[in-house]
């Protein structure tokens, strides 16, 4: 596959060539789509420092092309721009209208920046438009880190129907038991060390009834999920046990989370790195049933390197392995480039 594209770009790279001979430069709409399609070559496999730079072309004759701006964000994303993916989303929401990409790639920004209400709200208008696992996942964990359960348990319920196994497992352990039916998510009541009556961390919504002060809330009355929870085979269960790939002197690999860790490794890439400082390079992976892994995203809070040579090298050797085939549709955890300077 990588060799089609490989043979399908060079063929491109000719016919244009030729094109723009014959035509004498061609007019700007050729160019312009020429440019874009390199840009999303580089961009889907997932060398981003280099699509950056083609995208600059792209927007530069044209800011509102296609999707140009988005792309260009989620990849100053993946390099730790921060502030440069947050400025571009919000360009392109100012000249082609708020979209759901554009608010989750701002949602993200602002998120990695610190600002977890401003990601919130955009991650709501992103939902609004757009009924969608990550957009889900991600509102339900800020939701969940500053204590609004209901709010988070909705989220990862309505994740979990979507087919997200960490909706799946954040439902079982944190709301009681995911449910397939549409409904108000049940908190799993704390267990009691003492006599004190169970608290309620958020007022539930729409309750006008007031407490009856002779009654004692022994947590005999928690509402129970109309649902059992579902024991689903080819979901993942929560596994953190660590996998080490040693690679040479200076680089080993860890792998975890979801029971990534206990999966075998079928093939491991050759990579080469000379590093001038220590550290680690760490990326939000996810593999498929056939052990192709589908998703590779720097996770900035959990690395010391930020680089952007050392995070797009590692980005692109991440989709380059491949594990064993397995029941789970969807196994997501974390793969750490423990790097060693030279």
């Amino acid at each position: 596959m990588k060799f089609s594209k490989n043979i399908f770009l060079t063929a491109l790279l000719g016919i244009s060539g030729i094109a723009f001979v014959l035509g004498q430069g061609g007019n700007l709409d050729g160019e312009i789509g020429f440019q874009y399609v390199k840009a999303e070559y580089l961009f889907e496999t997932s060398r981003y420092e280099e699509c950056i730079t083609e995208y600059n072309q792209v927007i530069l004759k044209n800011p509102a092309y296609k999707d140009a701006l988005v792309k260009r964000a989620i990849a100053k994303y993946q390099m730790a721009a921060y502030k440069g993916a947050k400025m571009d989303a919000l360009q392109s929401i100012d000249l082609k209208g708020i979209t759901a990409s554009a608010a989750y790639v701002l949602a993200r920004s602002e998120n990695a920046l610190g600002n977890g209400e401003q990601a919130i709200n955009s991650l709501s208008a992103a939902i609004g438009l757009e009924q969608n696992v990550e957009y889900l996942e991600l509102r339900a964990s800020l939701y969940e880190k500053d204590q609004l359960l209901l709010k988070a348990c909705q989220d990862y319920n309505d994740a979990a129907k979507l087919g997200s196994s960490i909706g799946v497992q954040k439902s079982n352990a944190l709301c009681g038991g995911y449910k397939q039916k549409p409904g108000t998510p049940v908190l799993k009541p704390k267990p009691q060390t003492d006599n004190t009556p169970p608290t309620q961390t958020e007022p539930l919504p729409d309750s006008t009834e007031e407490s009856d002060p002779t009654q004692t809330d022994t947590g005999e009355n928690v509402e129970e999920p109309t649902e059992t929870p579902v024991d689903d085979p080819t979901i993942p269960k929560e596994d953190d046990f660590r996998q080490l790939v040693e690679i040479d002197e200076e680089l080993s690999i860890d792998i975890y989370g979801q029971g990534l860790g206990r999966r075998k490794i079928t093939v491991v890439p050759s990579i080469l790195i000379i590093a001038d400082e220590t550290g680690t390079v760490t990326l939000d992976i996810c593999v498929n049933n056939l052990g192709e892994v589908t998703k590779a995203e720097f996770n900035g809070t959990m690395s010391t390197i930020a680089k952007k040579s050392m995070v797009n090298l590692a980005l692109r050797k991440a989709k380059e392995f491949t594990f064993e085939k397995s029941v789970y549709t969807n196994q997501c955890g974390y793969m750490v480039f423990k790097v060693k300077a030279n």
